[in-house]
């Protein structure tokens, strides 16, 4: 996974959501059809919803062995033009999660050092994945890293992740990392040997198709089961009939993206990601604007109203008005709706 930006996760933490309530509100006289308020705060949760019957459904997202992301604790042997300098033992790498097919490895709290000691420092590199049979294959993109030693910055030159990773609990792992310290004309070899890991991929527990649900939500996540969306120019949800939306172009759900579902070992550096489908026109219902300093991050409701058709063709128009519940808990998607779209 990621090395965690912690601007990003303390923004996270203060969110909360997996629980609806439907009722005929009038949302202080603005709106007199159907409302709902999701529960969408918990991580490790998606919350499905309805349109027809206003009824929601909750799947929890669980951890499988079988992942190559994950803490791995292991010894690092290092050498120089095929000469061995020692080593360091029980070094923690974390593999974090960037895209579907990338990874952040990092090196934590190394010590190596060829002119003198030196303050523990770590070494992060990207590398793509590609699962082959039962095994994950690391391929490296050479980063430059800059480590704070003392006061002084020293650059590692063309740092790069290499080797095999087994997807079965126990299965043989085998990485490289390369490197140059700041004047070194020839590169370092570190070979990583795995004693200990506990790698996850993180997968729904249990099978959303077995139910009739049209939206779900996880944070501020939004997918559709099978269909599309459109945001339009107008706030006033009102004016918007079925006839009004002839002519919209609606976007589908896309895959590959990731969504936080395990912050359990935040404070050992990794966060756990579930790969997933959204649709991207859904997820602007909150804006985040960083704020560059605490907290981190700023929220604002879209005020425009949103159409969803569904898998069968039908419409729902959609306007969100809060993200919190009425005791100001978050997340919570409350909108109000009209379904079908007369």
């Amino acid at each position: 996974m990621k090395k965690v930006n912690w601007f990003v996760v303390c923004g996270l933490i203060l969110l909360g959501a997996c629980f609806a309530a439907c009722s005929d509100d009038d949302n202080g006289g603005g709106w007199d059809g159907e409302s709902a308020v999701v529960d969408a705060h918990d991580y490790d949760i998606w919350t499905y919803f309805n349109f027809k019957t206003g009824e929601t459904k909750t799947l929890n997202v669980k951890s499988q062995e079988g992942g190559i992301t994950g803490i791995y604790t292991g010894d690092l042997g290092i050498s120089v033009m095929g000469s061995s300098y020692g080593g360091q033992e029980d070094v923690k790498l974390i593999i974090s999660t960037v895209t579907a097919d990338t990874v952040l490895l990092s090196l934590d709290s190394l010590g190596f050092s060829m002119s003198g000691e030196v303050d523990p420092y770590s070494l992060s590199a990207k590398a793509t994945i590609k699962q082959n049979g039962d095994k994950w294959v690391l391929t490296g993109v050479p980063t430059d890293v800059d480590v704070v030693n003392g006061g002084e910055i020293t650059v590692y030159h063309e740092v790069t992740f290499s080797g095999e990773i087994g997807a079965a609990a126990g299965s043989a792992a085998s990485i490289k990392v390369t490197f140059k310290p700041g004047g070194m004309p020839m590169a370092i070899t570190g070979t990583y040997t795995v004693k200990d890991r506990d790698n996850k991929v993180y997968m729904l527990e249990g099978d959303e198709t077995s139910f009739a649900w049209d939206i779900a939500f996880h944070k501020y996540d939004v997918k559709t089961n099978g269909g599309a969306a459109v945001k339009l120019n107008t706030t006033d949800l009102a004016l918007v009939t079925a006839s009004s939306i002839s002519g919209e172009s609606f976007a589908t759900d896309t895959d590959g993206h990731q969504v936080m579902v395990d912050m359990s070992k935040m404070m050992e550096g990794f966060v756990g990601y579930q790969t997933t489908k959204l649709n991207e026109v859904l997820c602007g219902w909150v804006t985040a604007t960083p704020t560059g300093s605490m907290p981190p991050y700023t929220y604002e409701l879209n005020s425009n109203v949103f159409v969803v058709r569904t898998a069968d063709g039908q419409y729902a128009k959609v306007k969100f008005t809060d993200y919190s519940n009425d005791k100001n808990v978050k997340v919570y998607a409350a909108f109000d709706y009209e379904f079908p779209l007369k």
